[in-house]
């Protein structure tokens, strides 16, 4: 009978040599997997495939890098239509990449041998590339290989470098029989000290392409590539532009001897340039705030143009083919009349001068004085005196009867120094309290003009301004002696008045004429008041010119008169 031997007490148990051989094997596995993969057994990589145009010689196990430092490997490459799909996976260290990543093959190491793949993660804002994504042609790119370098020299390319060859041959040298200084590397040769100062603005230049602020150069260079993909987009375009350089290139070198004198001349320009890019550059200042200001006038601007853009429709329809040949005609009429015009006002132009030099020296000036007239002045000009006069004469000869218009007359003389009755009734009153006077007229009568006092031959202009101040002509009416009823010589003068026949009679009688009373003084002691009535414009009803005529008969028989 036997028994199984147990584990001492106090004694560890161990393992079985098979277990102890597996583990190291397990681990040994593992460790070796790790060193040749970069990560754990069983692990799910990050795999992504990039489809380029062409893969040149990348082969599986080519590595992927970031930086120069290897992430990951090329796992797969295999066809895709025209292009080829290349497969690879990363390490943990090159997460996360994003939607915009880029990939760019590019040549190892000449030791090295073979391709890696240059990968760009993207921009931290673009969303995250998932596992098992493509990354498109578009963000893929190639080396250039040299075949396809030679593939670019044609026989077109081949002849262009002969000529450029040949052409930078007889630049740089001389013409035949001379010496090597006098060909084009001579040139170079002396022109080489004057490349200092050149260089000194070139570096300037190079300083100020660098810009002011962060961003600048990004901004130059991106608009470089624009213009590049512009070019490359238009490829006859720029077929077109070299041809035409390489024109104006053998028409300058067809005329070298002009070119020369250019070169001489834009040298000595380029002396005198500096003072005036100086001052261009003072005026930058104020053509900024000048930029300014117009900004307002800009921003309204184009609400502006929208309106005239119908003017200018119209404009250019006027200016049609159809409408250009009346539009002409029309024009050509104008300009062959203007000389006999122009003709026509240079000879009126003389008369017309004197004509407005007189109105504006002598009539206008009067218009817009004001007449002296002392208490009777009215404050207002010549002019708006003229224009209130214009009324009442139309409204005097407005009023008409069943015969005719008529214009009436009365005499206000307040307390006058005549009174007469007719049929028993006072039509003139005594002479005025204290023996006073009537106001002489003004402005006074000078008498009449003969043909001596006119002057034609003489410019109004040249003549005195005529003075609207004037004095105070003598009364024609003058209290007589004694009251009571007028004496003969002032019945003759109402008279003659009455007739229409002015007359002027001698001695001390009263003269009646048109003239003003003054102001009413004081009536002295003693003196009997005044009988009858003042004589004011009353409402009478109008007579004929018959019925006047024969009433002042009447009233000259009541008088007894002739």
């Amino acid at each position: 009978m036997s028994f199984a031997r147990g584990p001492r007490p106090g004694q560890r148990r161990r393992l079985h040599p098979i277990v102890v051989a597996l583990l190291v094997i397990a681990v040994t596995a593992a460790l070796t997997y790790y060193a040749f993969n970069k990560s754990l057994p069983f692990g799910h990589p990050f795999n992504a495939y990039a489809v380029v145009t062409n893969s040149v010689n990348v082969r599986g196990g080519d590595p992927v890098r970031i930086g120069g430092v290897n992430v990951g490997q090329v796992s797969t490459v295999m066809s895709d239509g025209p292009n080829t799909r290349i497969g690879f996976t990363l390490q943990a260290s090159a997460q996360p990449v994003h939607r915009d990543a880029t990939i760019h093959i590019r040549d190892r190491l000449f030791l090295e041998g073979s391709y890696y793949l240059q990968l760009d993660p993207g921009t931290p804002g673009a969303p995250l590339l998932p596992s098992g994504a493509v990354i498109a042609p578009s963000q893929t790119s190639s080396p250039v290989q040299f075949f396809q370098v030679l593939s670019l020299f044609n026989a077109q390319a081949r002849d262009g470098l002969t000529t450029a060859i040949e052409n930078l041959n007889q630049g740089f040298g001389a013409a035949p029989g001379q010496p090597i200084q006098t060909g084009g590397a001579g040139g170079l040769k002396q022109a080489a000290p004057q490349l200092a100062p050149l260089l000194q603005d070139t570096a300037l230049i190079s300083q100020g392409f660098q810009g002011t602020k962060q961003g600048d150069v990004h901004s130059l260079l991106s608009g470089f590539a624009g213009v590049a993909r512009t070019l490359a987009d238009s490829s006859a375009h720029l077929t077109d532009l070299v041809h035409g350089l390489n024109l104006t290139s053998s028409a300058l070198a067809a005329s070298d001897g002009a070119l020369a004198q250019t070169v001489s001349g834009l040298d000595q320009t380029l002396i005198a340039a500096p003072p005036a890019l100086t001052a261009v550059d003072n005026s930058l200042g104020p053509v900024t705030n000048l930029a300014r200001a117009l900004d307002p006038s800009l921003l309204a601007a184009p609400p502006i143009l929208d309106q005239l853009i119908p003017t200018v429709r119209q404009l250019a329809a006027v200016l049609a083919p159809g409408s250009r040949g009346p539009l002409l005609a029309a024009i050509s009429a104008t300009f062959r009349d203007l000389p006999s015009v122009l003709t026509q006002l240079a000879a009126a132009f003389p008369i017309g001068k004197p004509i407005s030099d007189c109105l504006r020296t002598h009539v206008v000036p009067i218009a817009n004085a004001q007449v002296p007239d002392g208490s009777l002045s009215s404050g207002q000009s010549v002019l708006q005196d003229f224009m209130h006069f214009l009324p009442g004469v139309a409204g005097a000869s407005g009023s008409f009867d069943g015969n005719g218009a008529y214009t009436r007359f009365l005499v206000g003389a307040g307390t006058t120094t005549l009174s007469l009755n007719f049929n028993g009734q006072p039509l003139v009153a005594t002479a005025p309290p204290g023996g006073g006077s009537l106001q002489g007229a003004r402005p006074q009568w000078f008498g009449d003009l003969t043909a001596s006092n006119f002057h034609p031959e003489v410019p109004c202009a040249t003549q005195k301004v005529p003075s609207l101040a004037s004095g105070t002509s003598a009364a024609d009416l003058v209290p007589g002696g004694g009251g009571g009823l007028p004496g003969p010589a002032n019945l003759a003068k109402v008279a003659a008045l009455l007739r229409g026949k002015p007359s002027r009679p001698a001695g001390g009688a009263a003269l009646l004429g048109s003239s003003a009373l003054p102001a009413r003084p004081a009536a002295p002691s003693g003196s009997a008041a005044p009988a009858g009535p003042t004589p004011s414009a009353g409402s009478a009803q109008p007579a004929s010119p018959t019925q006047s005529s024969g009433t002042i008969q009447k009233l000259l028989q009541g008088l007894g008169l002739p």
